[in-house]
């Protein structure tokens, strides 16, 4: 059962205690259960104060006692077969009281665990000598990491981009195996399309590793907004194929949807999972290429002080309308620039009642970490600015069904905040037939960037994709030139 912990000790640690039905399932689907359990080596080589442990010895012995009713061999193989490491000593203490206390029901007094106070990342007496790698491992992006940086750094799974210690925990594990061992973790499902999984992801896949997965999506096994998966991998495959499951949370189970090919789920080097249809219909679009430009779509201004900028005023020079594109909310914003370029600060502040305003608020502009391209009373970033006086449309980038679009029409000298405008000539109403359907749903949903409240966000670059691929599909001219600014 969880127990409750700090938020603290839980970002510091990475530490997150596994509710009992996940334990049950990753063992179920990771097949550990029947005799074919006895005698196997299994190891939890993060196994904190015992979730995982505690089950598995549960298992064994009622499948030994089926058999057999020697509690001295019972006692002997659950110190030869069961294993576990954890660095925290206090940890490492409350799991041993928790296997003592469960071999109790079995009639057992208590035995010597093989439960190793130590860390994982230094820990090689295991290696390739695990039938079963089961567990949770901790969760720590790089920036909490600390002194073990530049050990994690040693590891071939985190040679790009920021890292997270749960990747090192894959790597582990499986030089824990032997050869027809099988891993089964829960984890982020950050690794399926983070540039930290890059090589994470080519080893699985060169390696015909990933036996199953379970995607969580929007499931919260734990306390933290954490979006999670199942992934059970396993040595010697003769299958080259991968059966995904996602989550029933009312009964707490995972269930099947499909059987995936290789080619099925991995898609411009990320894993993306789902039946075979739509997983066909998303590689369609995340590989379409057009000569053609029907569409731009970018990030709205960043003033990185929206509360300065953005109100009311007792002065109307220099200021604009916008749209706030994540509620469609239109205000009045400060708007420094001419043809792109910063109005020098003597000439913007002839007005009193402006150069009060900028002069009270100073100290906070200055506070910004700013591009180098912005002096202290302009916008943090230059995007958007340029833009200004071109029409375009407003377009919230947060989402749980086609009905929660924003798409808002903005004329020129229109500027928007706080999400995504499209530039094109298309017709709104056709621009509106594209994005308020259920396949732009279906699409967003599949990229899997999942937020809380059952909401997905995607970027300009995925917008711009869609709208490129459905717009050539309904008008069938893939190879026509086109401009969005008009003419060939």
């Amino acid at each position: 059962m969880k127990t409750e912990v700090t938020k603290s000790t839980e970002k510091l640690s990475g530490r997150f205690y596994t509710p009992e039905y996940i334990v049950n399932n990753i063992l179920d689907l990771s097949s550990y259960y029947g005799n074919t359990i006895l005698r196997k080596h299994v190891i939890d080589n993060s196994c904190g104060d015992g979730a995982f442990l505690v089950a598995i010895v549960g298992r064994y012995c009622d499948e030994f006692l089926k058999t057999s009713r020697d509690l001295c061999s019972l006692s002997e193989e659950l110190s030869a077969y069961i294993h576990g490491v954890e660095i925290d000593e206090n940890e490492c203490r409350k799991c041993v009281e928790k296997l003592n206390s469960k071999i109790k029901n079995y009639g057992l007094d208590s035995i010597v665990w093989d439960i190793m106070c130590a860390d994982a990342l230094s820990v090689d007496k295991y290696d390739g000598k695990m039938d079963f790698v089961l567990g949770n491992p901790p969760y720590i992006r790089v920036h909490n990491l600390g002194d073990n940086f530049s050990n994690i750094k040693k590891f071939s799974f985190t040679q790009n981009g920021m890292t997270d210690l749960y990747i090192v925990f894959y790597e582990i594990g499986l030089k824990m195996l032997n050869a027809g061992g099988v891993l089964g973790y829960i984890t982020p499902s950050s690794f399926f399309n983070s540039i930290a999984g890059k090589y994470m992801r080519s080893h699985l896949i060169n390696n015909n590793l990933i036996d199953k997965i379970v995607d969580l999506r929007h499931f919260q096994a734990f306390s933290a907004t954490t979006y999670t998966t199942i992934a059970i991998l396993k040595n010697n495959r003769k299958k080259k194929t991968t059966e995904y499951y996602q989550f029933e949370a009312n009964n707490n189970i995972p269930y099947y949807v499909d059987t995936l090919s290789v080619e099925d789920y991995f898609i411009c080097g990320n894993f993306y999972f789902s039946n075979r249809e739509n997983l066909h219909e998303l590689k369609s679009i995340l590989s379409f290429t057009t000569i053609k430009e029907c569409f731009a779509v970018k990030n709205g201004f960043a003033t990185l002080a929206d509360g300065f900028f953005i109100g009311e005023f007792d002065f109307n020079e220099f200021t604009i309308p916008v749209v706030k594109a994540s509620t469609g909310a239109h205000a009045k914003c400060i708007f420094p620039y001419s043809k792109g370029k910063l109005i020098p600060y003597n000439i913007l502040t002839r007005n009193k009642r402006i150069k009060k305003y900028f002069e009270t608020s100073k100290e906070l502009l200055l506070k910004r970490s700013l591009e180098s391209e912005s002096g202290w009373y302009g916008f943090g970033r230059t995007q958007g600015i340029n833009d200004v006086e071109k029409n375009k449309y407003s377009v919230n980038a947060l989402i749980r069904s086609p009905f929660d679009i924003k798409l808002i029409k903005c004329g020129k000298g229109v500027g928007v905040y706080s999400g995504l405008y499209i530039l094109t000539e298309i017709e709104e109403s056709e621009l509106r037939k594209i994005m308020y359907c259920e396949e732009f749903m279906s699409y967003i949903s599949l990229l899997g960037k999942y937020k809380s409240g059952g909401y997905y966000t995607f970027s300009s670059k995925d917008l711009k994709r869609f709208l490129e691929y459905k717009y050539s599909q309904r008008r069938g001219f893939q190879n026509e030139q086109f401009s969005i600014f008009g003419g060939a």
